[in-house]
């Protein structure tokens, strides 16, 4: 998982390819947030449902696994006090059916 990639469109065939296997991308701008979940080529995966969030601060999916379902999110929350941002992301994450959640980031804060 990765954050703060600043990735694009244009960016996006080009990294998918250097990396060689599946990735998905949320992007925004060249300067500004984007965040990447790249998936390593050892296994056999399918994309079961996916939500990407237009202003690249998270990607959030099912994915099912060696018969195994997971859902994977990807965060890079805001550098400022943001409750609606993290209000947007967990009424998104309301929507993925795993019982098995693996969120991983920068949240930027520090969760008291």
């Amino acid at each position: 998982m990765l954050q703060e990639c600043h990735c694009t469109e244009n960016t996006n065939p080009v990294w998918s390819a250097e990396w060689g296997y599946q990735a998905i991308f949320s992007v925004f701008s060249s300067n500004k947030a984007g965040v990447c979940i790249l998936f390593n080529n050892t296994f056999n995966l399918q994309i079961q449902k996916l939500f990407v969030d237009p202003s690249g601060r998270f990607i959030i999916c099912d994915i099912q696994a060696n018969s195994k379902s997971l859902t994977l999110a990807n965060i890079y929350a805001p550098n400022e006090d943001s409750p609606a941002f993290f209000l947007d992301f967990f009424d998104h994450l309301s929507d993925f059916n795993c019982d098995n959640i693996v969120i991983g980031g920068d949240y930027n804060l520090v969760l008291d």
